[in-house]
């Protein structure tokens, strides 16, 4: 039975709903987050989210894990009455192929499928912002159509530029800051997606959902140095 909670180490708590990325699935997470935080029990340190689960970090000198686990409980229930605020749209300028999108060759060779086809289905998707983490802030993006879906590179790249905008198995991305990866890279938004002089310092929130719009190059470098603010 869904949720299950069990320890995380001596000093952390793991509830894990259903076992696949999924809009609902992680709609409860974002509720049960929600619900957790609304009501600052003294003893909670941190709430993580991520795509089916949530760590619940919390200091034992201030509350044991049992009388935390019946607190869970009592939120999960709580959670099913949350409404979640709606989502934002952000629609950022993307450069595909060439220089900017050095796999998407690759991706149309593995998927059978023109590049343009690729960018056509790759730019028309809405893709959720899941949760955020990794590397300064990376979005982890749910999606992907099941015909754009292919394995990571067997090699990771030890540098991608920030603002790539990459795929592989169900999930999508454009990483924040320059960092090594082994995502397929078929684009490149210049938007700024890592701002950490600002708060927060990254735009996106669970729940919210991008586009990445094919533009020439031109057009793509206007936005460089731009907030994803501006392009909501």
């Amino acid at each position: 039975m869904w949720p299950k909670i069990r320890p995380s180490g001596d000093s952390a708590v793991l509830v894990e709903f259903e076992n696949r990325i999924d809009p609902e699935v992680n709609r409860s997470v974002r509720s049960l987050a929600l619900a957790i935080e609304s009501e600052a029990l003294p003893g909670i340190k941190e709430v993580l989210p991520a795509y089916r689960a949530l760590v619940v970090v919390y200091d034992p000198l201030e509350i044991k894990y049992r009388p935390l686990e019946k607190k869970i409980y009592f939120w999960i229930k709580k959670a099913k009455n949350i409404d979640l605020p709606p989502g934002r749209f952000f629609r950022l300028p993307t450069v595909y192929g060439a220089l900017h999108g050095p796999d998407l060759q690759r991706v149309a060779e593995t998927t059978h499928l023109s590049p343009e086809k690729v960018i056509q289905m790759f730019s028309e998707t809405r893709f959720m912002v899941y949760f955020i983490g990794f590397i300064c802030g990376l979005a982890y993006l749910g999606g992907l159509p099941e015909s754009l879906r292919v394995p990571r590179l067997a090699t990771p790249r030890t540098l991608v530029p920030a603002g790539s905008v990459g795929l592989a198995g169900g999930q999508a991305n454009a990483i924040s800051t320059d960092q090594p990866s082994g995502f397929n890279y078929i684009g490149r938004t210049f938007v700024n997606l890592y701002t950490p002089h600002l708060f927060p310092p990254v735009p996106f929130l669970s729940g919210d959902e991008i586009q990445f719009i094919p533009v020439a190059e031109e057009e793509a470098m206007k936005a460089k140095g731009k907030l994803a603010m501006d392009f909501l």
